[in-house]
């Protein structure tokens, strides 16, 4: 299949690995070449970019160009997912089920689209578009108010889709802008808004989605310069080592076999956990503070374990120091922001594991449905994604931090514990990145033995992202039920945008799985 990923661009890109990904120089006419195609060649309007940024580059594509599947991205932004870019084999097994791939909603701060528009652009604009639907496309008046009227918009004019379709909007889109451009006067606008066109055409772009009978997928943009993407890896693997060095006295220790009273002290723990395996679960702030989504998670874990086997234990930072021994210094950097939340809930998780045993589940994993009985009864146990999810992830696919089962006193968190203490007793600096991936990395570098029982762990694919992606899609029993078929825990994401209804009023998967009083803590 020939699927083709244009890059518009006005300056010169780092090389992006992946070909697929094309750049197409926009605005060339009457500039210095770049050394990429550009949009100044066969049927073209170069010259109007200055009015109408990349369209002229979308136009060029739609005259030009005979191919398959093609998306439209620009230097500064590219569709992700996880962090990664699309690659050709994703889109074009999407595209069979979803034919048109676009960004993620934006909701706007005002009202509605239309008047968001208005503050920001000459508001004229927008109702002359109205009015050349009105007369040209009669159908499509709906579908423009209904948008209008919304508060979500598509920016950056982006999306993948299979050329039909794409072509058939190009011949829509730039009958009307070529109609508009007749009556608007460029010439009252600053270089800024003289970039209506471009605008407009965001706009315009979910006026025409809503009246197309393909399926419709929505997908995270990243702003991001591309030398980013073939750099990632590298970094990744540069902090790996730069933590290694950081903790090598440690390593050297453990590989003298000096190791064998460790550093941890015994600590006398009330909680006797009712004589079940422990199930920790950690939201600092407490349960007042939860978002609906943590409060929703912690309720499916809740419901979903073994009863007469495992507690669950709610760790804040008011009740953390009953159950660790969080160093003064720790403590200190913490309270200067040396130490993050999540770096904290690392040493947290460490200590919790090694001296008490159990399972750890980030606030964020969602149970599906209830866990296998003989799990708490595992020595090691976490997830592992084959194919890696994402290229620069130190871990590699080989263990999942969000969710853990482990034997007390293990020697993975004996060493993960111990290796956090020192990291942040000897350095000052705060940690970049996951600093428990890197430790996590280092021992299954340094001990077969751990290694090993990595390696015989749990296999899920790329399964426990895969709820994350469908939140915001329409909710149906068929992938309520393919979920529960897929897998037990999925990762979601406290900070993404799930919304309940999609713009058409319709329950969403997110909707479904976290109605009101469902999932209770």
């Amino acid at each position: 299949m020939d699927t083709r990923m244009y890059v518009m661009t006005q300056k010169k890109l780092e090389e992006i690995p992946d070909k697929m990904y094309l750049p197409l120089q926009v605005g060339k006419a009457g500039r210095p070449s770049l050394g990429y195609p550009g949009d100044d060649t066969g049927e073209q309007i170069s010259e109007k970019n200055p009015f109408y940024c990349e369209l002229t580059g979308i136009y060029w594509v739609w005259k030009n160009v005979k191919c398959d599947l093609v998306g439209i991205c620009h230097y500064r932004r590219y569709f992700t997912r996880n962090g990664k870019l699309l690659d050709r084999e994703y889109i074009e097994k999407t595209i069979q089920k979803y034919p048109i791939i676009i960004p993620g909603s934006s909701c706007v701060n005002e009202p509605d689209a239309f008047r968001h528009y208005a503050k920001r652009h000459n508001g004229r604009d927008l109702e002359l578009c109205r009015e050349i639907i009105r007369k040209k496309c009669p159908d499509y008046l709906a579908a423009f108010e209904f948008a209008m009227n919304t508060v979500l918009v598509s920016t950056c004019n982006m999306w993948i889709t299979r050329k039909d379709i794409f072509d058939r909007y190009c011949s829509w889109l730039f009958d009307l802008l070529f109609e508009a451009e007749k009556e608007i006067a460029f010439w009252e606008y600053d270089d800024y808004q003289k970039r209506v066109m471009g605008f407009l055409a965001e706009r315009l772009f979910r006026v025409w989605l809503f009246m197309q009978p393909e399926a419709i997928m929505e997908e995270t943009i990243t702003l991001a310069d591309s030398s980013e993407f073939s750099h990632a890896k590298k970094r990744a693997d540069l902090l790996y080592q730069c933590v290694r060095l950081k903790i090598r006295p440690l390593l050297e220790l453990y590989q003298a076999g000096a190791m064998e009273n460790g550093l941890v002290q015994p600590f006398c723990c009330k909680d006797d956990f009712e004589q079940k395996v422990p199930v920790w679960v950690c939201w600092w702030q407490g349960e007042d503070e939860m978002p609906e989504l943590i409060r929703g998670c912690i309720g499916s874990v809740r419901k979903c374990l073994p009863k007469d086997k495992t507690v669950l234990r709610l760790i804040t930072l008011e009740n953390c120091m009953e159950y660790v021994t969080f160093t003064e210094e720790v403590i200190r950097k913490f309270n200067e922001g040396k130490i993050s939340y999540g770096h904290l809930s690392e040493l947290l998780r460490a200590e919790l594991l090694f001296r008490y045993g159990g399972m750890w589940v980030d606030a964020s994993v969602f149970f599906i449905k209830p866990i296998e009985r003989n799990l708490p009864e595992r020595r090691l146990f976490t997830l592992r994604s084959e194919p890696p999810e994402r290229e620069d992830d130190i871990a590699k696919g080989r263990w999942f931090k969000g969710l853990w089962f482990a034997q007390k006193g293990h020697k993975l968190f004996r060493f993960l514990t111990e290796s956090l203490w020192y990291y942040w007793e000897v350095g000052d600096e705060p940690a970049e990145g996951s600093l428990i991936d890197d430790l996590i990395a280092a021992a299954y570098d340094e001990f077969p033995e751990i290694r090993q029982e990595l390696e015989q762990s749990g296999a899920c694919g790329n399964a426990v992202f895969l709820m994350h992606r469908w939140m915001n899609r329409i909710y149906t029993p068929e992938r309520a039920a393919a979920l529960e078929d897929y897998g037990t825990f999925y990762q979601l994401d406290h900070r993404a945008a799930y919304r309940k209804e999609n713009m058409a009023g319709e329950r969403t998967l997110y909707g479904y799985l976290f109605t009101e009083g469902e999932n209770e803590v």
